[in-house]
């Protein structure tokens, strides 16, 4: 038989198995990890965290990155791919089962940083490995297949973990979904005998592109500071301040941590099923194009949420921002990606930063206004920045 060869993925009868079967390993990986955006802004009192405590939380995982995303970069252009991601997945699994144990602050802060220290290894060789068996013209297909299998482990990571929480508690949630991400390193072996053997990434030297990547490493940190960090990470509490701890529907009563996972989740739901889509429509219209046309309708939706977040508009123009915000990061990961791997791990390094500093940024906000709507404000803010700078063309 003759060897599988490795043309584009969004190219008719090419075999997309191994760039779903890494992304099904990385959504394993996340299980513990999401639970915590879900269950810790509701039962953080329960564990003696005050908001700016949660905050910290929820934001360690990311400062640390900003050190071992070159770390990752560095180690994967030197060791193949396959047996270190099969080792941080394994790690992965036993900080969620540290979660389990409800743990003071201090060690809980050190599981998050751990965790934020394999969070590189996975995102690194998942996107990487993806955009080696792409082209140019088709890299942001390539990843929205990639993408968009990973976010089946947010919106599984949003439903399993909340309703868990729910029904059997902070411990025996977390346990289940530290042996349920064990599976990924199963995938993880998967995919790799299904591509062509690999030598680890090519090398690139990091000091290049360093100027040309400056208003893409802005960009960069606004879509994760707004989109993950801001309003992902304060949607709980908004919940909570509305709705209080149950709502009944009929007969039924319904926690708010249930709720509020079918609502990330379906942020997350928007990212899988509008990754692939949005991945081809990206490819056909440009990178620069998208990034214009992206980061203006999110401005314009952060805008109207801030406006009307009293009103039923909020639900569908927070949808429409979820969408904008999937075409920004699909782009910019792909830009950065074809770039080489250093070009990649200083735009995700920014993408840490963001995400680092959202979480921060709302708590603050919110302890000072006390009102979560604040955040639709900031957002809309950073969000017309980054339209501005996609529009500005550099010589």
């Amino acid at each position: 038989m003759p060897p599988t060869p490795s043309p584009a993925i969004a190219s008719p009868g090419v075999d997309r198995t191994p760039v779903l079967l890494i992304g099904l390993a990385v959504a394993f990986s996340l299980l513990g990890d999401v639970t915590i955006y879900t269950v810790l802004p509701i039962h953080h009192e329960t564990l003696g965290f005050g908001p700016v405590e949660v905050g910290i939380l929820l934001s360690a995982n990311r400062w640390v990155r900003l050190v071992t995303n070159g770390l990752a970069r560095r180690v994967l252009e030197r060791r193949p791919a396959r047996h270190i991601l099969a080792l941080v997945l394994f790690a992965g699994s036993l900080i969620a089962f540290l979660y389990a144990s409800a743990p003071p602050f201090w060690l809980f802060l050190l599981g998050r940083i751990a965790w934020g220290a394999v969070w590189s290894f996975v995102r690194h060789t998942g996107v990487m490995t993806s955009i080696r068996v792409s082209t140019k013209e088709n890299a942001a297909g390539v990843l929205g297949i990639y993408n968009g299998t990973v976010q089946l482990g947010f919106i599984a990571g949003t439903l399993a973990g909340a309703a868990l929480f729910d029904l059997i508690g902070f411990a025996a949630a977390f346990s289940v979904m530290a042996l349920l991400s064990l599976s990924g390193i199963v995938f993880d072996y998967l995919a790799f005998r299904r591509l062509p053997e690999q030598a680890p990434v090519p090398r690139q030297p990091s000091v290049a592109g360093r100027r040309r990547d400056g208003p893409m490493l802005l960009r960069s940190f606004v879509t994760t500071c707004v989109g993950v960090g801001l309003i992902i990470s304060t949607l709980g509490f908004a919940l909570r301040e509305r709705f209080g701890v149950t709502v009944e529907l009929g007969p039924l009563v319904i926690g708010i941590a249930t709720i509020n996972g079918i609502l990330i989740a379906l942020h997350y739901g928007i990212n899988s099923v509008g990754s692939p889509i949005l991945g081809v429509a990206i490819d056909r219209v440009g990178r620069r194009t998208a990034e214009i046309v992206a980061f203006s309708v999110g401005t314009a939706a952060l805008v109207a949420a801030a406006l009307f977040s009293t009103t039923p508009v909020l639900v569908p123009v927070v949808v429409v921002f979820f969408a904008a915000n999937v075409a920004c990061r699909l782009s910019l990961t792909s830009r950065a990606g074809l770039a080489g791997s250093a070009s990649f791990a200083r735009v995700m390094t920014a993408a840490d930063l963001g995400a680092a500093s959202g979480p921060l940024i709302g708590w603050l906000a919110i302890e000072r206004v006390g009102s979560p709507d604040v955040v639709f404000a900031i957002g809309a803010v950073l969000y017309s920045v980054a339209t501005v700078t996609a529009a500005v063309r550099r010589r």
